[in-house]
């Protein structure tokens, strides 16, 4: 896919050489342009486009970084998304996967603000060849019906290599290829024919690579005669095209019909050309297509030799690709992207619910207004007291949907703590179960060849990773166990409950919650735990929402800017401790929880006001203010107090007493 890549960026970029040079876009006239150094738009344009036909991909990056440097300093917009996507084809020639498909998005998320629909579905073809690539099919094709949506929706063109084209018929040759290697052979016949029918002709002739598509479908179904005869055919086509790389997939494609069909020297000359022919602008799947041609017919012609040249090979190849540190940092890319659009929603929701509290104090003005007339207007006392009353339910009402919409806050926060704490074991399971499938396939090898030894060191080291298995899937299991056993106290009746545990539970899923929006975001945690408390009589649910508030407030204050004390670097620190309390006689014993940060503290004139409802010192769509009042309630309805202790400048420090073998 990267030469059918670069075709994309050429499609965007003729757009921008358009209001560059008119016709001129040979080199020497973009390098002219550059040289003037005006450092305005067309010089960015000038460098991103230079930068998408060249072939190395330092070169690439060269110019695509000049682009983006001088488009950041003239804040060009839509110049930096261009760059983004060269930048994309550039780390996907070099083989960096992750900054690939890390760039394309960056560039995707411009194209969108600016409405941009050639840049959109241009980076959404780039999209899901990386996620093709990659072995993510869902993602791939997500990324190809929505381009394709797009593409059709507003009819959208290409320039240069595909001058007065549009981009569906490719979308839907895409869709199909990725049918194609899900095994799924009807839907691949069905967008074939989809995009053959769109008759697209390309310097007068038929697109060959949905002709390519269609032979190879025919091939894994069987129909060999005619899958040869559209094979053959797709080959001037390539060429006339102005594709001539495309024949490398045709070739693969005939190496395998021909193997298949027990044709095995033909076999072999079609997969030699393709091995030879490839280059790093080409496909990785032909290549490993054809290696896998050659070492089966090898092996079949009993020329063992060969055949593990040729797997040993495709291996190495593979694993220079798919390292495990490059699945992991793409995993991380995936997650975070998926973070980020959960993000968003919540945005909207806090969106939402600031309107609300407009609306809501719109609503008490109005209902003191008119309190006021009918205050004076005695004929009319009992109309205004039924109006009223009728007006203060329908706000008891809407105070009640916000206190809701808070509770889904704190919900997100702490799904988003849960799954930072999933991903990890997840990813070790996932890794050593892939490694263990790759064991079980060479043991299978040494005891068909009677190498036990070997076969006794491989059933080992499968051994010893499915410990590892285990042992990373109980972690997930205690996470899930943990969650389910407080998610199972939802009657809101009290119950024993280990107070250490509770607050050691929620403060490390506010962090993570944290730390998954704010990958930057780091601060000490100490703890101090007064294990003599044994377990209190609570309803847990309702605790833990206390305690994920204000260790959610505790992260936010520390993660603020501030000067600290003249000479004293600042190390933001957030400290928990609980300790046991003898109360006076009469009264109950009680369980003090110290939630301490060194943040700016609170000023002294809004002290008595942090606990009203509403009230929120945050900037806007950052809370609703109804955090900490909903956690005074709490604490009061457990029968105990919440005071502050702070130190403008310096820190901030809550406490909460809950008393014991109260029920």
């Amino acid at each position: 896919m990267k030469m059918k890549k670069r075709k994309i960026i050429f499609l965007l970029l003729m757009v921008i050489s358009l209001h560059i040079c008119a016709q001129q876009n040979e080199k020497d006239s973009l390098l002219a342009i550059i040289n003037q150094q005006k450092g305005d738009t067309t010089e960015v344009n000038a460098l991103s486009y230079i930068g998408s036909q060249e072939s190395e991909s330092d070169s690439i990056k060269k110019y695509a970084a000049l682009g983006l440097q001088l488009a950041e300093r003239l804040n060009y917009t839509k110049g930096k998304a261009d760059c983004f996507l060269v930048f994309s084809y550039a780390n996907d020639l070099g083989n960096n996967i992750a900054s690939a498909m890390q760039y394309c998005l960056n560039a995707l998320d411009i194209y969108k603000e600016l409405n941009d629909h050639i840049g959109t579905a241009s980076a959404y073809l780039s999209l899901q060849a990386i996620y093709r690539g990659l072995g993510d099919y869902r993602n791939a094709l997500n990324a190809e019906f929505t381009g394709n949506a797009i593409a059709e929706k507003y009819d959208v063109k290409g320039t240069i290599d595909f001058p007065g084209h549009h981009l569906s018929p490719l979308f839907l040759s895409e869709i199909a290829q990725t049918y194609v290697l899900m095994n799924q052979l009807d839907s691949a016949l069905y967008y074939t024919q989809q995009s053959i029918s769109k008759k697209e002709l390309y310097n007068g002739a038929e697109f060959d690579f949905a002709i390519y598509l269609l032979a190879t479908v025919q091939t894994m179904k069987g129909d060999f005669a005619p899958a040869l005869e559209n094979y053959r055919k797709a080959i001037p086509l390539a060429i006339q095209n102005g594709f001539p790389w495309d024949t490398l997939q045709i070739f693969s494609g005939m190496s395998t019909l021909f193997r298949k069909t027990g044709k095995f020297d033909s076999s072999i000359h079609y997969a030699e050309s393709v091995v030879r022919s490839w280059n790093s602008q080409s496909e990785y799947k032909n290549l490993f297509e054809a290696m896998n041609n050659l070492a089966q017919v090898y092996k079949l012609k009993g020329n063992k030799d060969s055949a593990l040249k040729y797997l040993e090979l495709s291996q190495t190849i593979k694993d220079s690709i798919f390292t495990t540190d490059k699945n992991r940092e793409i995993q991380n890319i995936v997650f975070n992207e998926k973070l980020k659009q959960q993000q968003i929603a919540a945005e909207q929701l806090k969106y939402k619910n600031r309107v609300q509290v407009y609306a809501l104090a719109a609503g008490i003005f109005i209902l003191l207004f008119i309190a006021g007339i009918f205050w004076r207007n005695s004929r009319q006392q009992q109309k205004a007291k039924n109006k009223i009353e009728k007006a203060y339910s329908e706000l008891k009402n809407t105070q009640t949907q916000l206190i809701q919409s808070e509770k889904m806050a704190s919900l997100g926060e702490l799904t988003a703590g849960i799954a930072h704490e999933i991903q990890n074991p997840l990813n070790f399971v996932n890794n050593f179960s892939e490694v263990n499938a790759e064991l079980i396939d060479e043991l299978r090898a040494q005891l068909k060849s009677g190498n036990t030894s070997d076969a006794l060191n491989i059933s080992n080291d499968i051994m010893e990773n499915e410990h590892k298995i285990i042992h990373h899937g109980k972690r997930a299991d205690t996470v899930v166990k943990g969650m389910l056993q407080h998610a199972r106290s939802s009657t809101g009746q009290k119950e024993p409950t280990d107070i250490n545990e509770l607050a050691r539970e929620y403060l490390r899923l506010s962090y993570h919650g944290i730390r998954a929006k704010d990958k930057s975001f780091k601060a000490t945690i100490e703890t101090h735990f007064d294990e003599s408390i044994g377990k209190i009589n609570i309803v847990p649910r309702d605790i833990g929402r206390v305690l994920l508030n204000m260790f959610n407030n505790a992260f936010y204050a520390v993660s603020i800017p501030h000067t600290p004390e003249r000479g004293v670097k600042y190390e933001p620190t957030v400290t928990v401790s609980t300790k046991l309390l003898a109360l006076p006689p009469g009264g109950f014993r009680g369980a003090e929880i110290r939630i301490s940060d060194n943040g700016s503290g609170i000023p002294q004139k809004i002290l008595d006001k942090i606990f009203q409802p509403f009230f929120t010192t945050k900037p806007p769509g950052m809370g609703t203010g109804l955090g900490l009042s909903l956690s005074y309630d709490i604490i009061k309805a457990h029968g105990g107090e919440v005071k502050v202790d702070t130190k403008p400048g310096e820190f901030a420090t809550f406490i909460i007493i809950l008393p014991i073998n109260q029920t």
